[in-house]
């Protein structure tokens, strides 16, 4: 049996196809149950979620593996290290933790260093673990798609190239480590098959949406006002912010094999992505 958390989101949804796919035994910690069967399909629903411990160990029994996903929130370190703990007081055998590229606990930008902070609690409990580092996520840009059909790509990237994964090879390879132990102990830097610009990607949207799309970059103070005016909050802006700022100092400008150790094949390209995604685009 696998518990997998965060399962409604960008990754979550892949690898619970994945997991169909195998015909795994898996429940999700969802705190809606009826939204999440709404978002996955007939699936079996643990309530609860990972800021309320008690809810955790009850969805951790008679589990075997589990994948390990928080919100974005300076409590993330606390909640992944209670689930980790319930988790070994209830007899899993492995947990796979999605974490970000660069994650450290000596990391200047907060998401970095709550993921790195995490990585230590968790390890420190002694459950065998898979990290899955990812950096950006191409489905990161179906947030753009209004901006995209009006023909520009906007982003406070500078000229960063930033090696983005598809979510769907997060999820397969998340998939493969919950399923088998040859990954145990490993941290997998997981990439597509080569860094881009976000100028580039615009290049992309163009030639496969066969009109102009230009790249806009934005001042990191005009992006954190249009954060503001969304709704979100300031400390999330300023994270968000920080990773931006990371990628422009050419932090996730790499090629890694992390999808294909997982896997056994190449990871999909941004040009597949923009493809398969050619309707919300258009």
């Amino acid at each position: 049996m696998i518990l997998v958390t965060g399962a409604t989101g960008t990754v979550g949804r892949p690898l619970v196809l994945e997991l169909k796919e195998r015909r795994a035994a898996f429940r999700v910690l969802a705190r809606d149950p009826n939204k999440a069967r709404n978002c996955l399909g007939d699936v079996d629903c643990a309530v609860g979620d990972l800021s309320r411990p008690e809810t955790v160990a009850k969805a951790l029994a008679g589990v075997e593996a589990a994948f390990l996903l928080s919100p974005l929130d300076p409590r993330l370190p606390a909640w992944e290290a209670g689930f980790a703990r319930a988790a070994r007081k209830a007899g899993v055998k492995r947990l796979v933790k999605l974490s970000a590229l660069g994650a450290d606990v000596r990391s200047p930008f907060a998401i970095a260093r709550w993921h790195g902070e995490a990585e230590e609690e968790v390890r420190r409990v002694g459950v065998p673990c898979v990290v899955l580092r990812p950096a950006a996520f191409h489905q990161n840009l179906l947030r753009e798609a209004d901006s995209i059909r009006r023909g520009v790509l906007r982003a406070p990237m500078g000229t960063a190239r930033v090696a983005m994964v598809d979510a769907r090879d997060a999820g397969i390879s998340a998939a493969a480590a919950l399923t088998s132990p040859a990954l145990d102990g490993e941290t997998l830097t997981l990439t597509g098959p080569a860094p881009l610009t976000y100028a580039e990607a615009a290049a992309t949207f163009s030639k496969v949406l066969g009109r102009p799309v230009a790249y806009t970059d934005v001042a990191p103070e005009l992006a954190r006002a249009g954060m503001a005016g969304a709704g979100m909050p300031a400390w999330l802006a300023d994270a968000v912010l920080g990773l931006a700022e990371s990628f422009r100092s050419g932090a996730a400008d790499l090629s890694a094999d992390g999808v294909r150790r997982a896997t056994g094949r190449e990871p999909v390209s941004f040009e597949r992505f923009v493809r398969d995604q050619a309707a919300a685009f258009r």
